[in-house]
């Protein structure tokens, strides 16, 4: 199953990076009825950002909330209603994603799943078949990393952890393509730090 999500979650990322287009701005103001032979055309900010203004924001996901850069959107429209998947955001610039998913821990009742240490060995399980990384820890976090090709031939790398709330174990998974992967792997971790209860 959580292949299938792993292929929904690369076409997804297909689907809104091809949203995006490779589209040129259109500059109206060309010049071409001004002889003005200045040697730049940009423009330059007169005042510098306010120190107050974040280059993040808080996004609620069910009962939990995560800091990701302000350049990731929701795109959770491109979602099939009836998938597990509660909140997707996308950063098209630097082709990223966040994906999470949630399981209510009564589901698991007649488990041996009984600790959220139990639910993320599960989910590193399930990735088997692909490149998978053992389960690490980075202060108290634990994660892993898997590959899996999308459905147009691009490998992706996932950045996989776990939390829970009250009632539910969450899934949360950041990635990319295997060749962006090691850039980002340590914002990954740094961004889950930032999960919390909301």
């Amino acid at each position: 199953m959580k292949r299938w999500i792993a292929v929904i979650l690369a076409v997804m990322l297909v689907c809104a990076l091809a949203a995006c287009g490779n589209k040129k701005p259109n500059n109206t103001n060309n010049n071409n009825n001004n002889n003005n032979n200045s040697s730049s055309s940009s423009v330059v900010p007169t005042t510098a950002p306010k120190p107050t203004e974040s280059p993040d924001k808080e996004v609620v996901f069910g009962d939990m909330k995560i800091t990701l850069p302000k350049e990731f959107v929701d795109n959770k429209a491109l979602i099939p209603s009836d998938s597990d998947i509660k909140c997707y955001y996308t950063n098209t610039q630097e082709e990223l994603a966040f994906a999470a998913l949630n399981e209510e821990k009564s589901d698991f009742a007649k488990t041996k799943v009984q600790s959220l240490d139990d639910y993320l060995e599960v989910q590193h399980t399930n990735s088997k078949g692909s490149v998978t990384s053992e389960i690490k820890e980075d202060n108290g976090l634990k994660y892993f990393d898997y590959e899996a090709e999308g459905t147009n031939g691009t490998i992706y790398k996932y950045f996989s952890t776990a939390f829970e709330s009250d009632d539910y174990y969450w899934f949360v998974q950041f990635y990319t393509t295997k060749e962006q992967y090691s850039k980002y792997e340590s914002k990954f971790l740094e961004w889950s730090h930032t999960v919390t209860k909301a």
